[in-house]
């Protein structure tokens, strides 16, 4: 049973380098509202951004991503959760470097998993299928997707790794614009050229949290480089589902839902209106509460 089902009420964290994770935060949001299994939920969804030109790919090295991603979660705990989710591939893969990893205070739980678990079953029901991981470069230089899927008997030749170095930005600012349709047009058709066999089924695996609001450009790309069948594999509903099936039974009348977003950068007009219209419809609340974010340069410091 989840921490905070005897209290009646859930303090929840969600994490992100940006606003893939907005995407989980909202089937959360969605789900804890049909569910009814609290009175009242705390939720803060936590830009972990560090700098306003900088991110975590920009960072120089594995410890210092480290370094700054363990203040940030440290910071998290002033807001009291019963338990973090890490709605990032990057920050899961840079999670178990931090000191907090090893003296975690709360459960955390981060996407990888998730992603990894539905590669494998796809690679396992399809004999002649490849899978492209496609992601940020700190999260492709990791190499911890492919590792866990080695790990697991699959053979590395199904594998390919793709990284796709400024997408998620772009995305953030105009996720169907012509930007976005060039870089992943030439992500897709990079993967492409280590996969010689184009008539083989073929999935892409969003290994960043961003990529599904531009799910259609990555279909149409797919289309343009195979022959085969083609498959999405997101992790995001996944990590909803997991997270609503750890629920208590409902057993409230009406929930409070109290959402908060908080970020150390400026999230910028035309990003903060291209994602809340994407959100608007799963989640209305979620896409106010992006409107109405508290920017706090002092939310952590490193």
């Amino acid at each position: 049973m989840s921490a905070g089902a005897e209290k009646g009420s859930l303090s929840l964290v969600i994490t992100d380098s940006g606003l893939g994770g907005l995407s989980i935060c909202a089937g959360i949001v969605n789900g804890l509202q049909a569910r009814r299994s609290y009175r009242h939920v705390s939720l803060t969804y936590f830009n972990a951004w560090p700098e306003q030109d900088r991110g975590f790919n920009l960072l120089p090295d594995m410890a210092e991503r480290a370094r700054v991603f363990d203040r940030a979660l440290r910071a998290m705990l002033g807001f009291r959760p019963d338990r973090i989710l890490i709605a990032c591939n990057t920050l899961s893969a840079i999670y178990p470097e931090t000191p907090f990893s090893r003296d975690a205070s709360v459960p955390v739980t981060g996407i990888i998993d998730f992603g990894v678990d539905m590669m494998h079953a796809y690679l396992s029901h399809q004999a002649d299928s490849r899978v492209i991981i496609l992601g940020t470069p700190a999260a492709i230089e990791s190499g911890v997707h492919r590792e866990r899927l080695i790990g697991r008997g699959i053979d590395a030749r199904r594998i390919v790794n793709q990284p796709c170095a400024g997408l998620a930005g772009e995305i953030e600012k105009t996720p169907e614009g012509a930007t976005v349709r060039a870089m992943i047009d030439n992500c897709i058709r990079q993967a492409a050229g280590q996969i010689p066999e184009r008539r083989l089924p073929v999935a892409a695996a969003f290994c960043c949290t961003h990529y599904g609001y531009s799910r259609i450009l990555f279909e149409e790309a797919l289309r343009a480089n195979f022959e085969g069948a083609i498959a999405i594999l997101d992790p995001n509903r996944a990590m909803v589902e997991a997270l609503l099936a750890d629920l208590p039974p409902a057993g409230h009348g009406a929930v409070r839902i109290d959402l908060e977003i908080v970020s150390r950068i400026v999230w910028s007009e035309e990003k903060i209106g291209a994602i809340a219209r994407l959100l608007e419809t799963e989640s209305p609340l979620t896409a106010d509460a992006l409107r109405r974010y508290r920017h706090d340069p002092e939310l952590f410091t490193f």
